[in-house]
């Protein structure tokens, strides 16, 4: 990577003068660096409490429906056979449930802040990815008029709760992401660590970086200032200290990243949002992929076995972090696959009737919200009732099956913090699930 294609990059991703590093290493929001000046609202501390998104996502239509929690105990279902996956009983929460042994082996504390949505995408073909993207057209623009993106949606209401620098929602994968209608680029890992290898023996000096943000932000309000702003500037700029800790933290994490494996999708998008980049974040972490000719349902068994692994890991970043309170993790493929036993050297096929919806974070309630039910020649998600997250027959439930979909985006979107009056505008359709919901 040359130098001008580098440095493009890093103001791409960090602003003209790389203000979102500046606000990571002083605690200043970004806001008031762009603007110049500390508001009210900031001198007073006025603090909530929304959430940034990790969101694993994938046009392959992975099996990760068929082992969850949810998918065992109903006649005729197929689940993985491998001994290595053999249903177990585990805890969400205070609620028993079995699913296969490796979702059991997680530990308690990330299981006790896990929820499992069963519903429907409406889709099974790979191409209509980005139909599910858009909620089957239900995700609005901000005036609630043209179509957009789930990840669109919810990072442009994010941005300004969290203080990243960027609206946009970012992709470490594949992901097929678009902003009010834009196509984004995806940044694989690899390339960050190209942007921030040391070059020429000279590494990038945070430490630097914050005094010169904090003599800049000291002259501005000794002139026009007042003695709350003032104030506030002392209690909330890291110490050199601090700054050294994250200087040395960010270079060993960008050292890592020799490859675009799931890992390292991980260790990036804790990364960024640690240096408040974007609210958004997609990664891939494969569960089985495209499995039509999985014969034994091999290759299922063992992505299912690294893909938990995967998603522990990335928990267990968050917590490294100290990001475990402000990251929600999230799911959602094209479709699901087939549950019953199709036999012989096949694997599964397609299903737009099942998926499942995983959500970990702060505000979830553990649980599993809906079920499966017979449909057509195979299983789909039945309709929910919004209060108690019980799945219930045919479209009996205040959530008729045509809009669990929505309905999962309307829970996610109440969990990550944001208002139901601005879901309600971005979000036709649907309801959130309130027995997913807690702490809020």
């Amino acid at each position: 990577m040359n130098i001008s294609r580098r440095n493009m990059l890093k103001t791409a991703l960090f602003g003209s003068g790389f203000v979102g590093l500046r606000s990571m290493v002083t605690g200043i929001p970004i806001a008031a660096l762009i603007g110049g000046r500390i508001d009210d609202a900031m001198a007073e501390d006025i603090t909530e409490e929304p959430q940034s998104l990790v969101l694993f996502t994938s046009q392959a239509g992975d099996p990760f429906n068929a082992n969850t929690p949810g998918c065992y105990g109903v006649s005729g279902v197929y689940n993985n056979p491998a001994a290595s996956m053999a249903p177990t009983q585990m805890m969400l929460g205070d609620v028993q449930t079995t699913a296969a042994k490796p979702w059991a082996e997680v530990p308690q504390r990330f299981l006790d802040r896990t929820t499992f949505i069963h519903h429907r995408t409406y889709f099974n073909t790979h191409p209509a990815y980005t139909k599910v993207l858009t909620l089957a057209g239900s995700a609005k623009s901000a005036g609630g008029n043209g179509a957009d993106q789930i990840g669109s949606v919810l990072s442009s209401e994010l941005a300004p709760l969290v203080d990243t620098l960027q609206s946009e929602p970012l992709a470490l994968s594949n992901a097929e992401l678009s902003f009010q209608g834009r196509a984004l680029q995806s940044l694989r890992p690899s390339m960050l660590r190209q942007m921030f290898a040391p070059l020429g023996g000279v590494e990038l000096d945070l430490q630097l970086l914050r005094d010169q943000t904090l003599d800049d932000m000291n002259v501005l309000l000794k002139e026009q200032g007042t003695h709350a702003q003032r104030a506030w500037l002392d209690r909330h700029a890291l110490s050199r200290e601090q700054v050294r800790a994250i200087d040395e933290t960010l270079l060993e994490r960008f050292a890592m990243l020799e490859d675009d494996s799931p890992m390292n999708q991980v260790r990036a998008a804790v990364t960024l949002i640690l240096m408040k980049v974007t609210p958004v974040i997609a990664i891939q972490i494969p569960f089985g992929g495209d499995n039509h000719k999985d014969a034994g349902l091999v290759k299922e068994r063992d992505e299912t076995i690294s893909g938990v692994a995967t998603w522990q890991f990335l928990l267990e970043e968050l917590e490294t972090a100290g990001l475990q309170d402000k990251v929600t993790v999230a799911n959602l493929n094209v479709f699901g696959r087939t549950l019953r036993n199709q036999g012989g050297s096949k694997g599964r096929d397609h299903n737009l009737n099942h998926h499942v919806m995983s959500i970990c974070g702060k505000h979830v309630k553990a649980g599993v919200v809906g079920g499966i039910e017979p449909s057509g020649n195979d299983y789909g998600a039945m309709s929910i009732d919004s209060v108690t997250g019980q799945g219930v027959p045919g479209d009996m439930g205040d959530i008729v099956r045509d809009l669990t979909l929505q309905s999962a985006a309307h829970t996610l979107g109440r969990v990550l913090g944001l208002p139901q009056e601005r879901l309600d505008e971005r979000i036709e359709g649907g309801t959130p699930i309130l027995s997913a919901i807690g702490g809020l």
